[in-house]
């Protein structure tokens, strides 16, 4: 899949290119409902509940119900657990020489009686569930291969008039994440959508999204290299006001890298007299984490203004213009957490802000705006597409 994506992002992708597949073939006015990947469970980013599954076999001979009790128990495990739930279980599979795969009760014998070892805390776990009702909510899908779906998702847009040069770095990856915001949902009528509206949305955009859904996808690296090309327009400004939100959470060694990564910024975008607009960095962190990058930037001689002499934060402070002493700056960014950064009240908006991570951003105020969102888990990958590196 690109990258290392677990059962969930692969079972999801599947879901999405053959939501996608049956958008671009519907007529103009048919009115598509998205699927909802989840119903009442709370998915975490990257690594959460899995409510999909899925088992592809591109050089599996021949099919084996064996071969699905790793990821039946899984889902049984969880039902179990959750059976007055409103949850929907799928789960999709690709064998190359089996078109159809019924799973019943006796195939759900088996996987719970299973003496694979590998299988024997799954199967001690899932011991005593429901199998009829588990049969009621759990729907099996055989795929096409992947490669093959997504080829024809791709010359379907170009059969329908998007630029070849920009279908597979662009609107391809844009039109699985237009499906993946609509299908987590919760309300089945904002989950409908009409094949014009869709085409409508993909082709007002202009930017590639980088997310954990674009990110697993088999053109990765070429997605990565587009967002770089696109993102070099306005990070080559030399008067910009940039804000620098960063959650945390699902970005891969963030504490050793995250002083790295605003050095890197600065060294870049803000180290000229004539950078006049002092960026801002948000991160959704402790006090005491903040306090500790903030000793850490010092140590590297990149000097935060927190808004505070001492202790406590003053706006006045905060948003003042450093002096300039003959080359340098008394502070070369605005440093402050992303629970404060919502209660502030600045006179001027920002002309670009960049959302690092997976985060709500619900609240903030993007009107006029120029929104820059990198989902990605790695800080090489998201420094190679701010110009901050040379390579990932």
């Amino acid at each position: 899949m690109g990258r290392s994506a677990d059962y969930t992002i692969q079972g999801f992708l599947y879901q999405f290119n053959q939501t996608l597949s049956e958008i671009l073939k519907a007529s103009d006015d048919a009115i598509i409902t998205i699927e909802g990947i989840v119903e009442d469970i709370e998915v975490e980013t990257f690594s959460g509940i899995k409510a999909i599954q899925c088992k592809y076999h591109e050089t599996q001979v021949k099919y084996a119900p064996s071969i699905l009790y790793d990821p039946l128990l899984q889902m049984m495990k969880h039902f179990k657990s959750n059976s007055l739930a409103n949850i929907k279980y799928h789960l999709f599979a690709h064998f190359p020489n089996t078109p159809l795969v019924t799973i019943s009760s006796v195939e759900l014998k088996g996987a719970l009686n299973s003496k694979d070892k590998k299988l024997a805390k799954l199967v001690i776990e899932a011991a005593g569930v429901d199998i009829d009702g588990f049969l009621k909510v759990l729907t099996v899908t055989i795929t096409p291969k992947y490669t093959d779906l997504m080829e024809n998702n791709i010359a379907q847009l170009e059969a329908l008039g998007f630029h070849k040069t920009e279908v597979e770095t662009l609107f391809y990856p844009n039109a699985v994440q237009i499906i993946a915001d609509l299908s987590i949902k919760h309300d089945e009528k904002l989950r409908t959508i009409t094949k014009l509206d869709f085409l409508d949305t993909l082709r007002r955009i202009r930017s590639t999204a980088i997310s954990q859904w674009t990110l697993a996808l088999r053109n990765r690296a070429k997605i990565i290299e587009a967002r770089r090309k696109q993102l070099k327009e306005c990070l080559s400004s030399n008067v910009r006001l940039r804000h620098i939100v960063i959650f945390p959470r699902f970005i891969d060694q963030f504490d050793e890298q995250i002083v790295l990564f605003i050095k890197s910024f600065i060294d870049k975008y803000h180290f000229k007299i004539s950078h006049t607009q002092t960026p801002l960095f948000a991160l959704d962190v402790s006090h005491e984490l903040l306090d500790e990058i903030a000793e850490r930037l010092i140590g590297k001689d990149v000097i935060p203004n927190l808004g505070r002499p001492v202790k406590n934060f003053s706006e006045a402070i905060f948003f003042r213009d450093p002096m300039v002493l003959k080359d340098k700056k008394e502070f070369v960014l605005r440093l402050i957490r992303w629970d404060d950064y919502l209660g502030l009240t600045p006179t001027i908006k920002a002309d670009d802000l960049f959302i690092i991570g997976d985060g709500d951003i619900q609240q903030l105020d993007i009107k006029d705006v120029n929104l820059e969102a990198l989902s990605a888990e790695k800080f090489d990958e998201i420094k190679y597409m701010m110009g901050l590196s040379n390579g990932y």
